[in-house]
């Protein structure tokens, strides 16, 4: 049976799935959903998931708009990109990245980040990464995280 539209010759492209990976980590410390981003671009939500997932490739032009949307230099959708390690297989990175609870790129990491920028108080900010530190640290050595963040509110209680 004849497939319609373009057949893919080949695996995905290493370097759309980075793009992509960094499109999706702007939209989401930008607290924003697929859909929201696609209609201020005229786009559908899912020609956007097929640009973070990198499945599509993102043209310039689309690229300098979504700079211009998020209010970032096009540079910001490459960076990062000389310094990882390269991989054979893009299909894996993609899988690597999206089970991964430990990578930046996790919704945890990227939502914690996006709500300790928008934490006015220094000094709140300040204990928040403490106790981030000490639960880490706790945690290597084998120490109940919960314990070190019981400590560190009454610390903290009065920021």
């Amino acid at each position: 049976m004849k497939r319609r539209g373009r057949e893919k010759k080949e695996g995905l492209n290493d370097v759309d799935v980075f793009v992509g990976q960094r499109l999706r980590e702007l939209r989401m410390l930008a607290g924003l959903s697929q859909s929201d981003v696609a209609a201020a671009l005229g786009l559908t939500f899912q020609q956007l998931q097929k640009y973070e997932r990198g499945f599509n490739r993102v043209s310039s032009s689309r690229l300098f708009k979504l700079g211009q949307f998020f209010r970032v230099p096009v540079s910001v959708f490459f960076d990062g990109l000389e310094s990882r390690p390269a991989t054979a297989d893009a299909e894996a990175c993609v899988v690597r990245t999206a089970d991964s609870d430990t990578t930046l790129g996790s919704r945890e990491a990227l939502m914690l980040a996006r709500y300790f920028q928008s934490i006015p108080d220094p000094h709140v900010r300040a204990a928040i990464l403490e106790l981030a530190e000490r639960c880490a640290d706790q945690t290597a050595v084998g120490v109940a995280p919960v314990e070190q963040a019981d400590e560190l509110v009454q610390v903290g209680g009065a920021a």
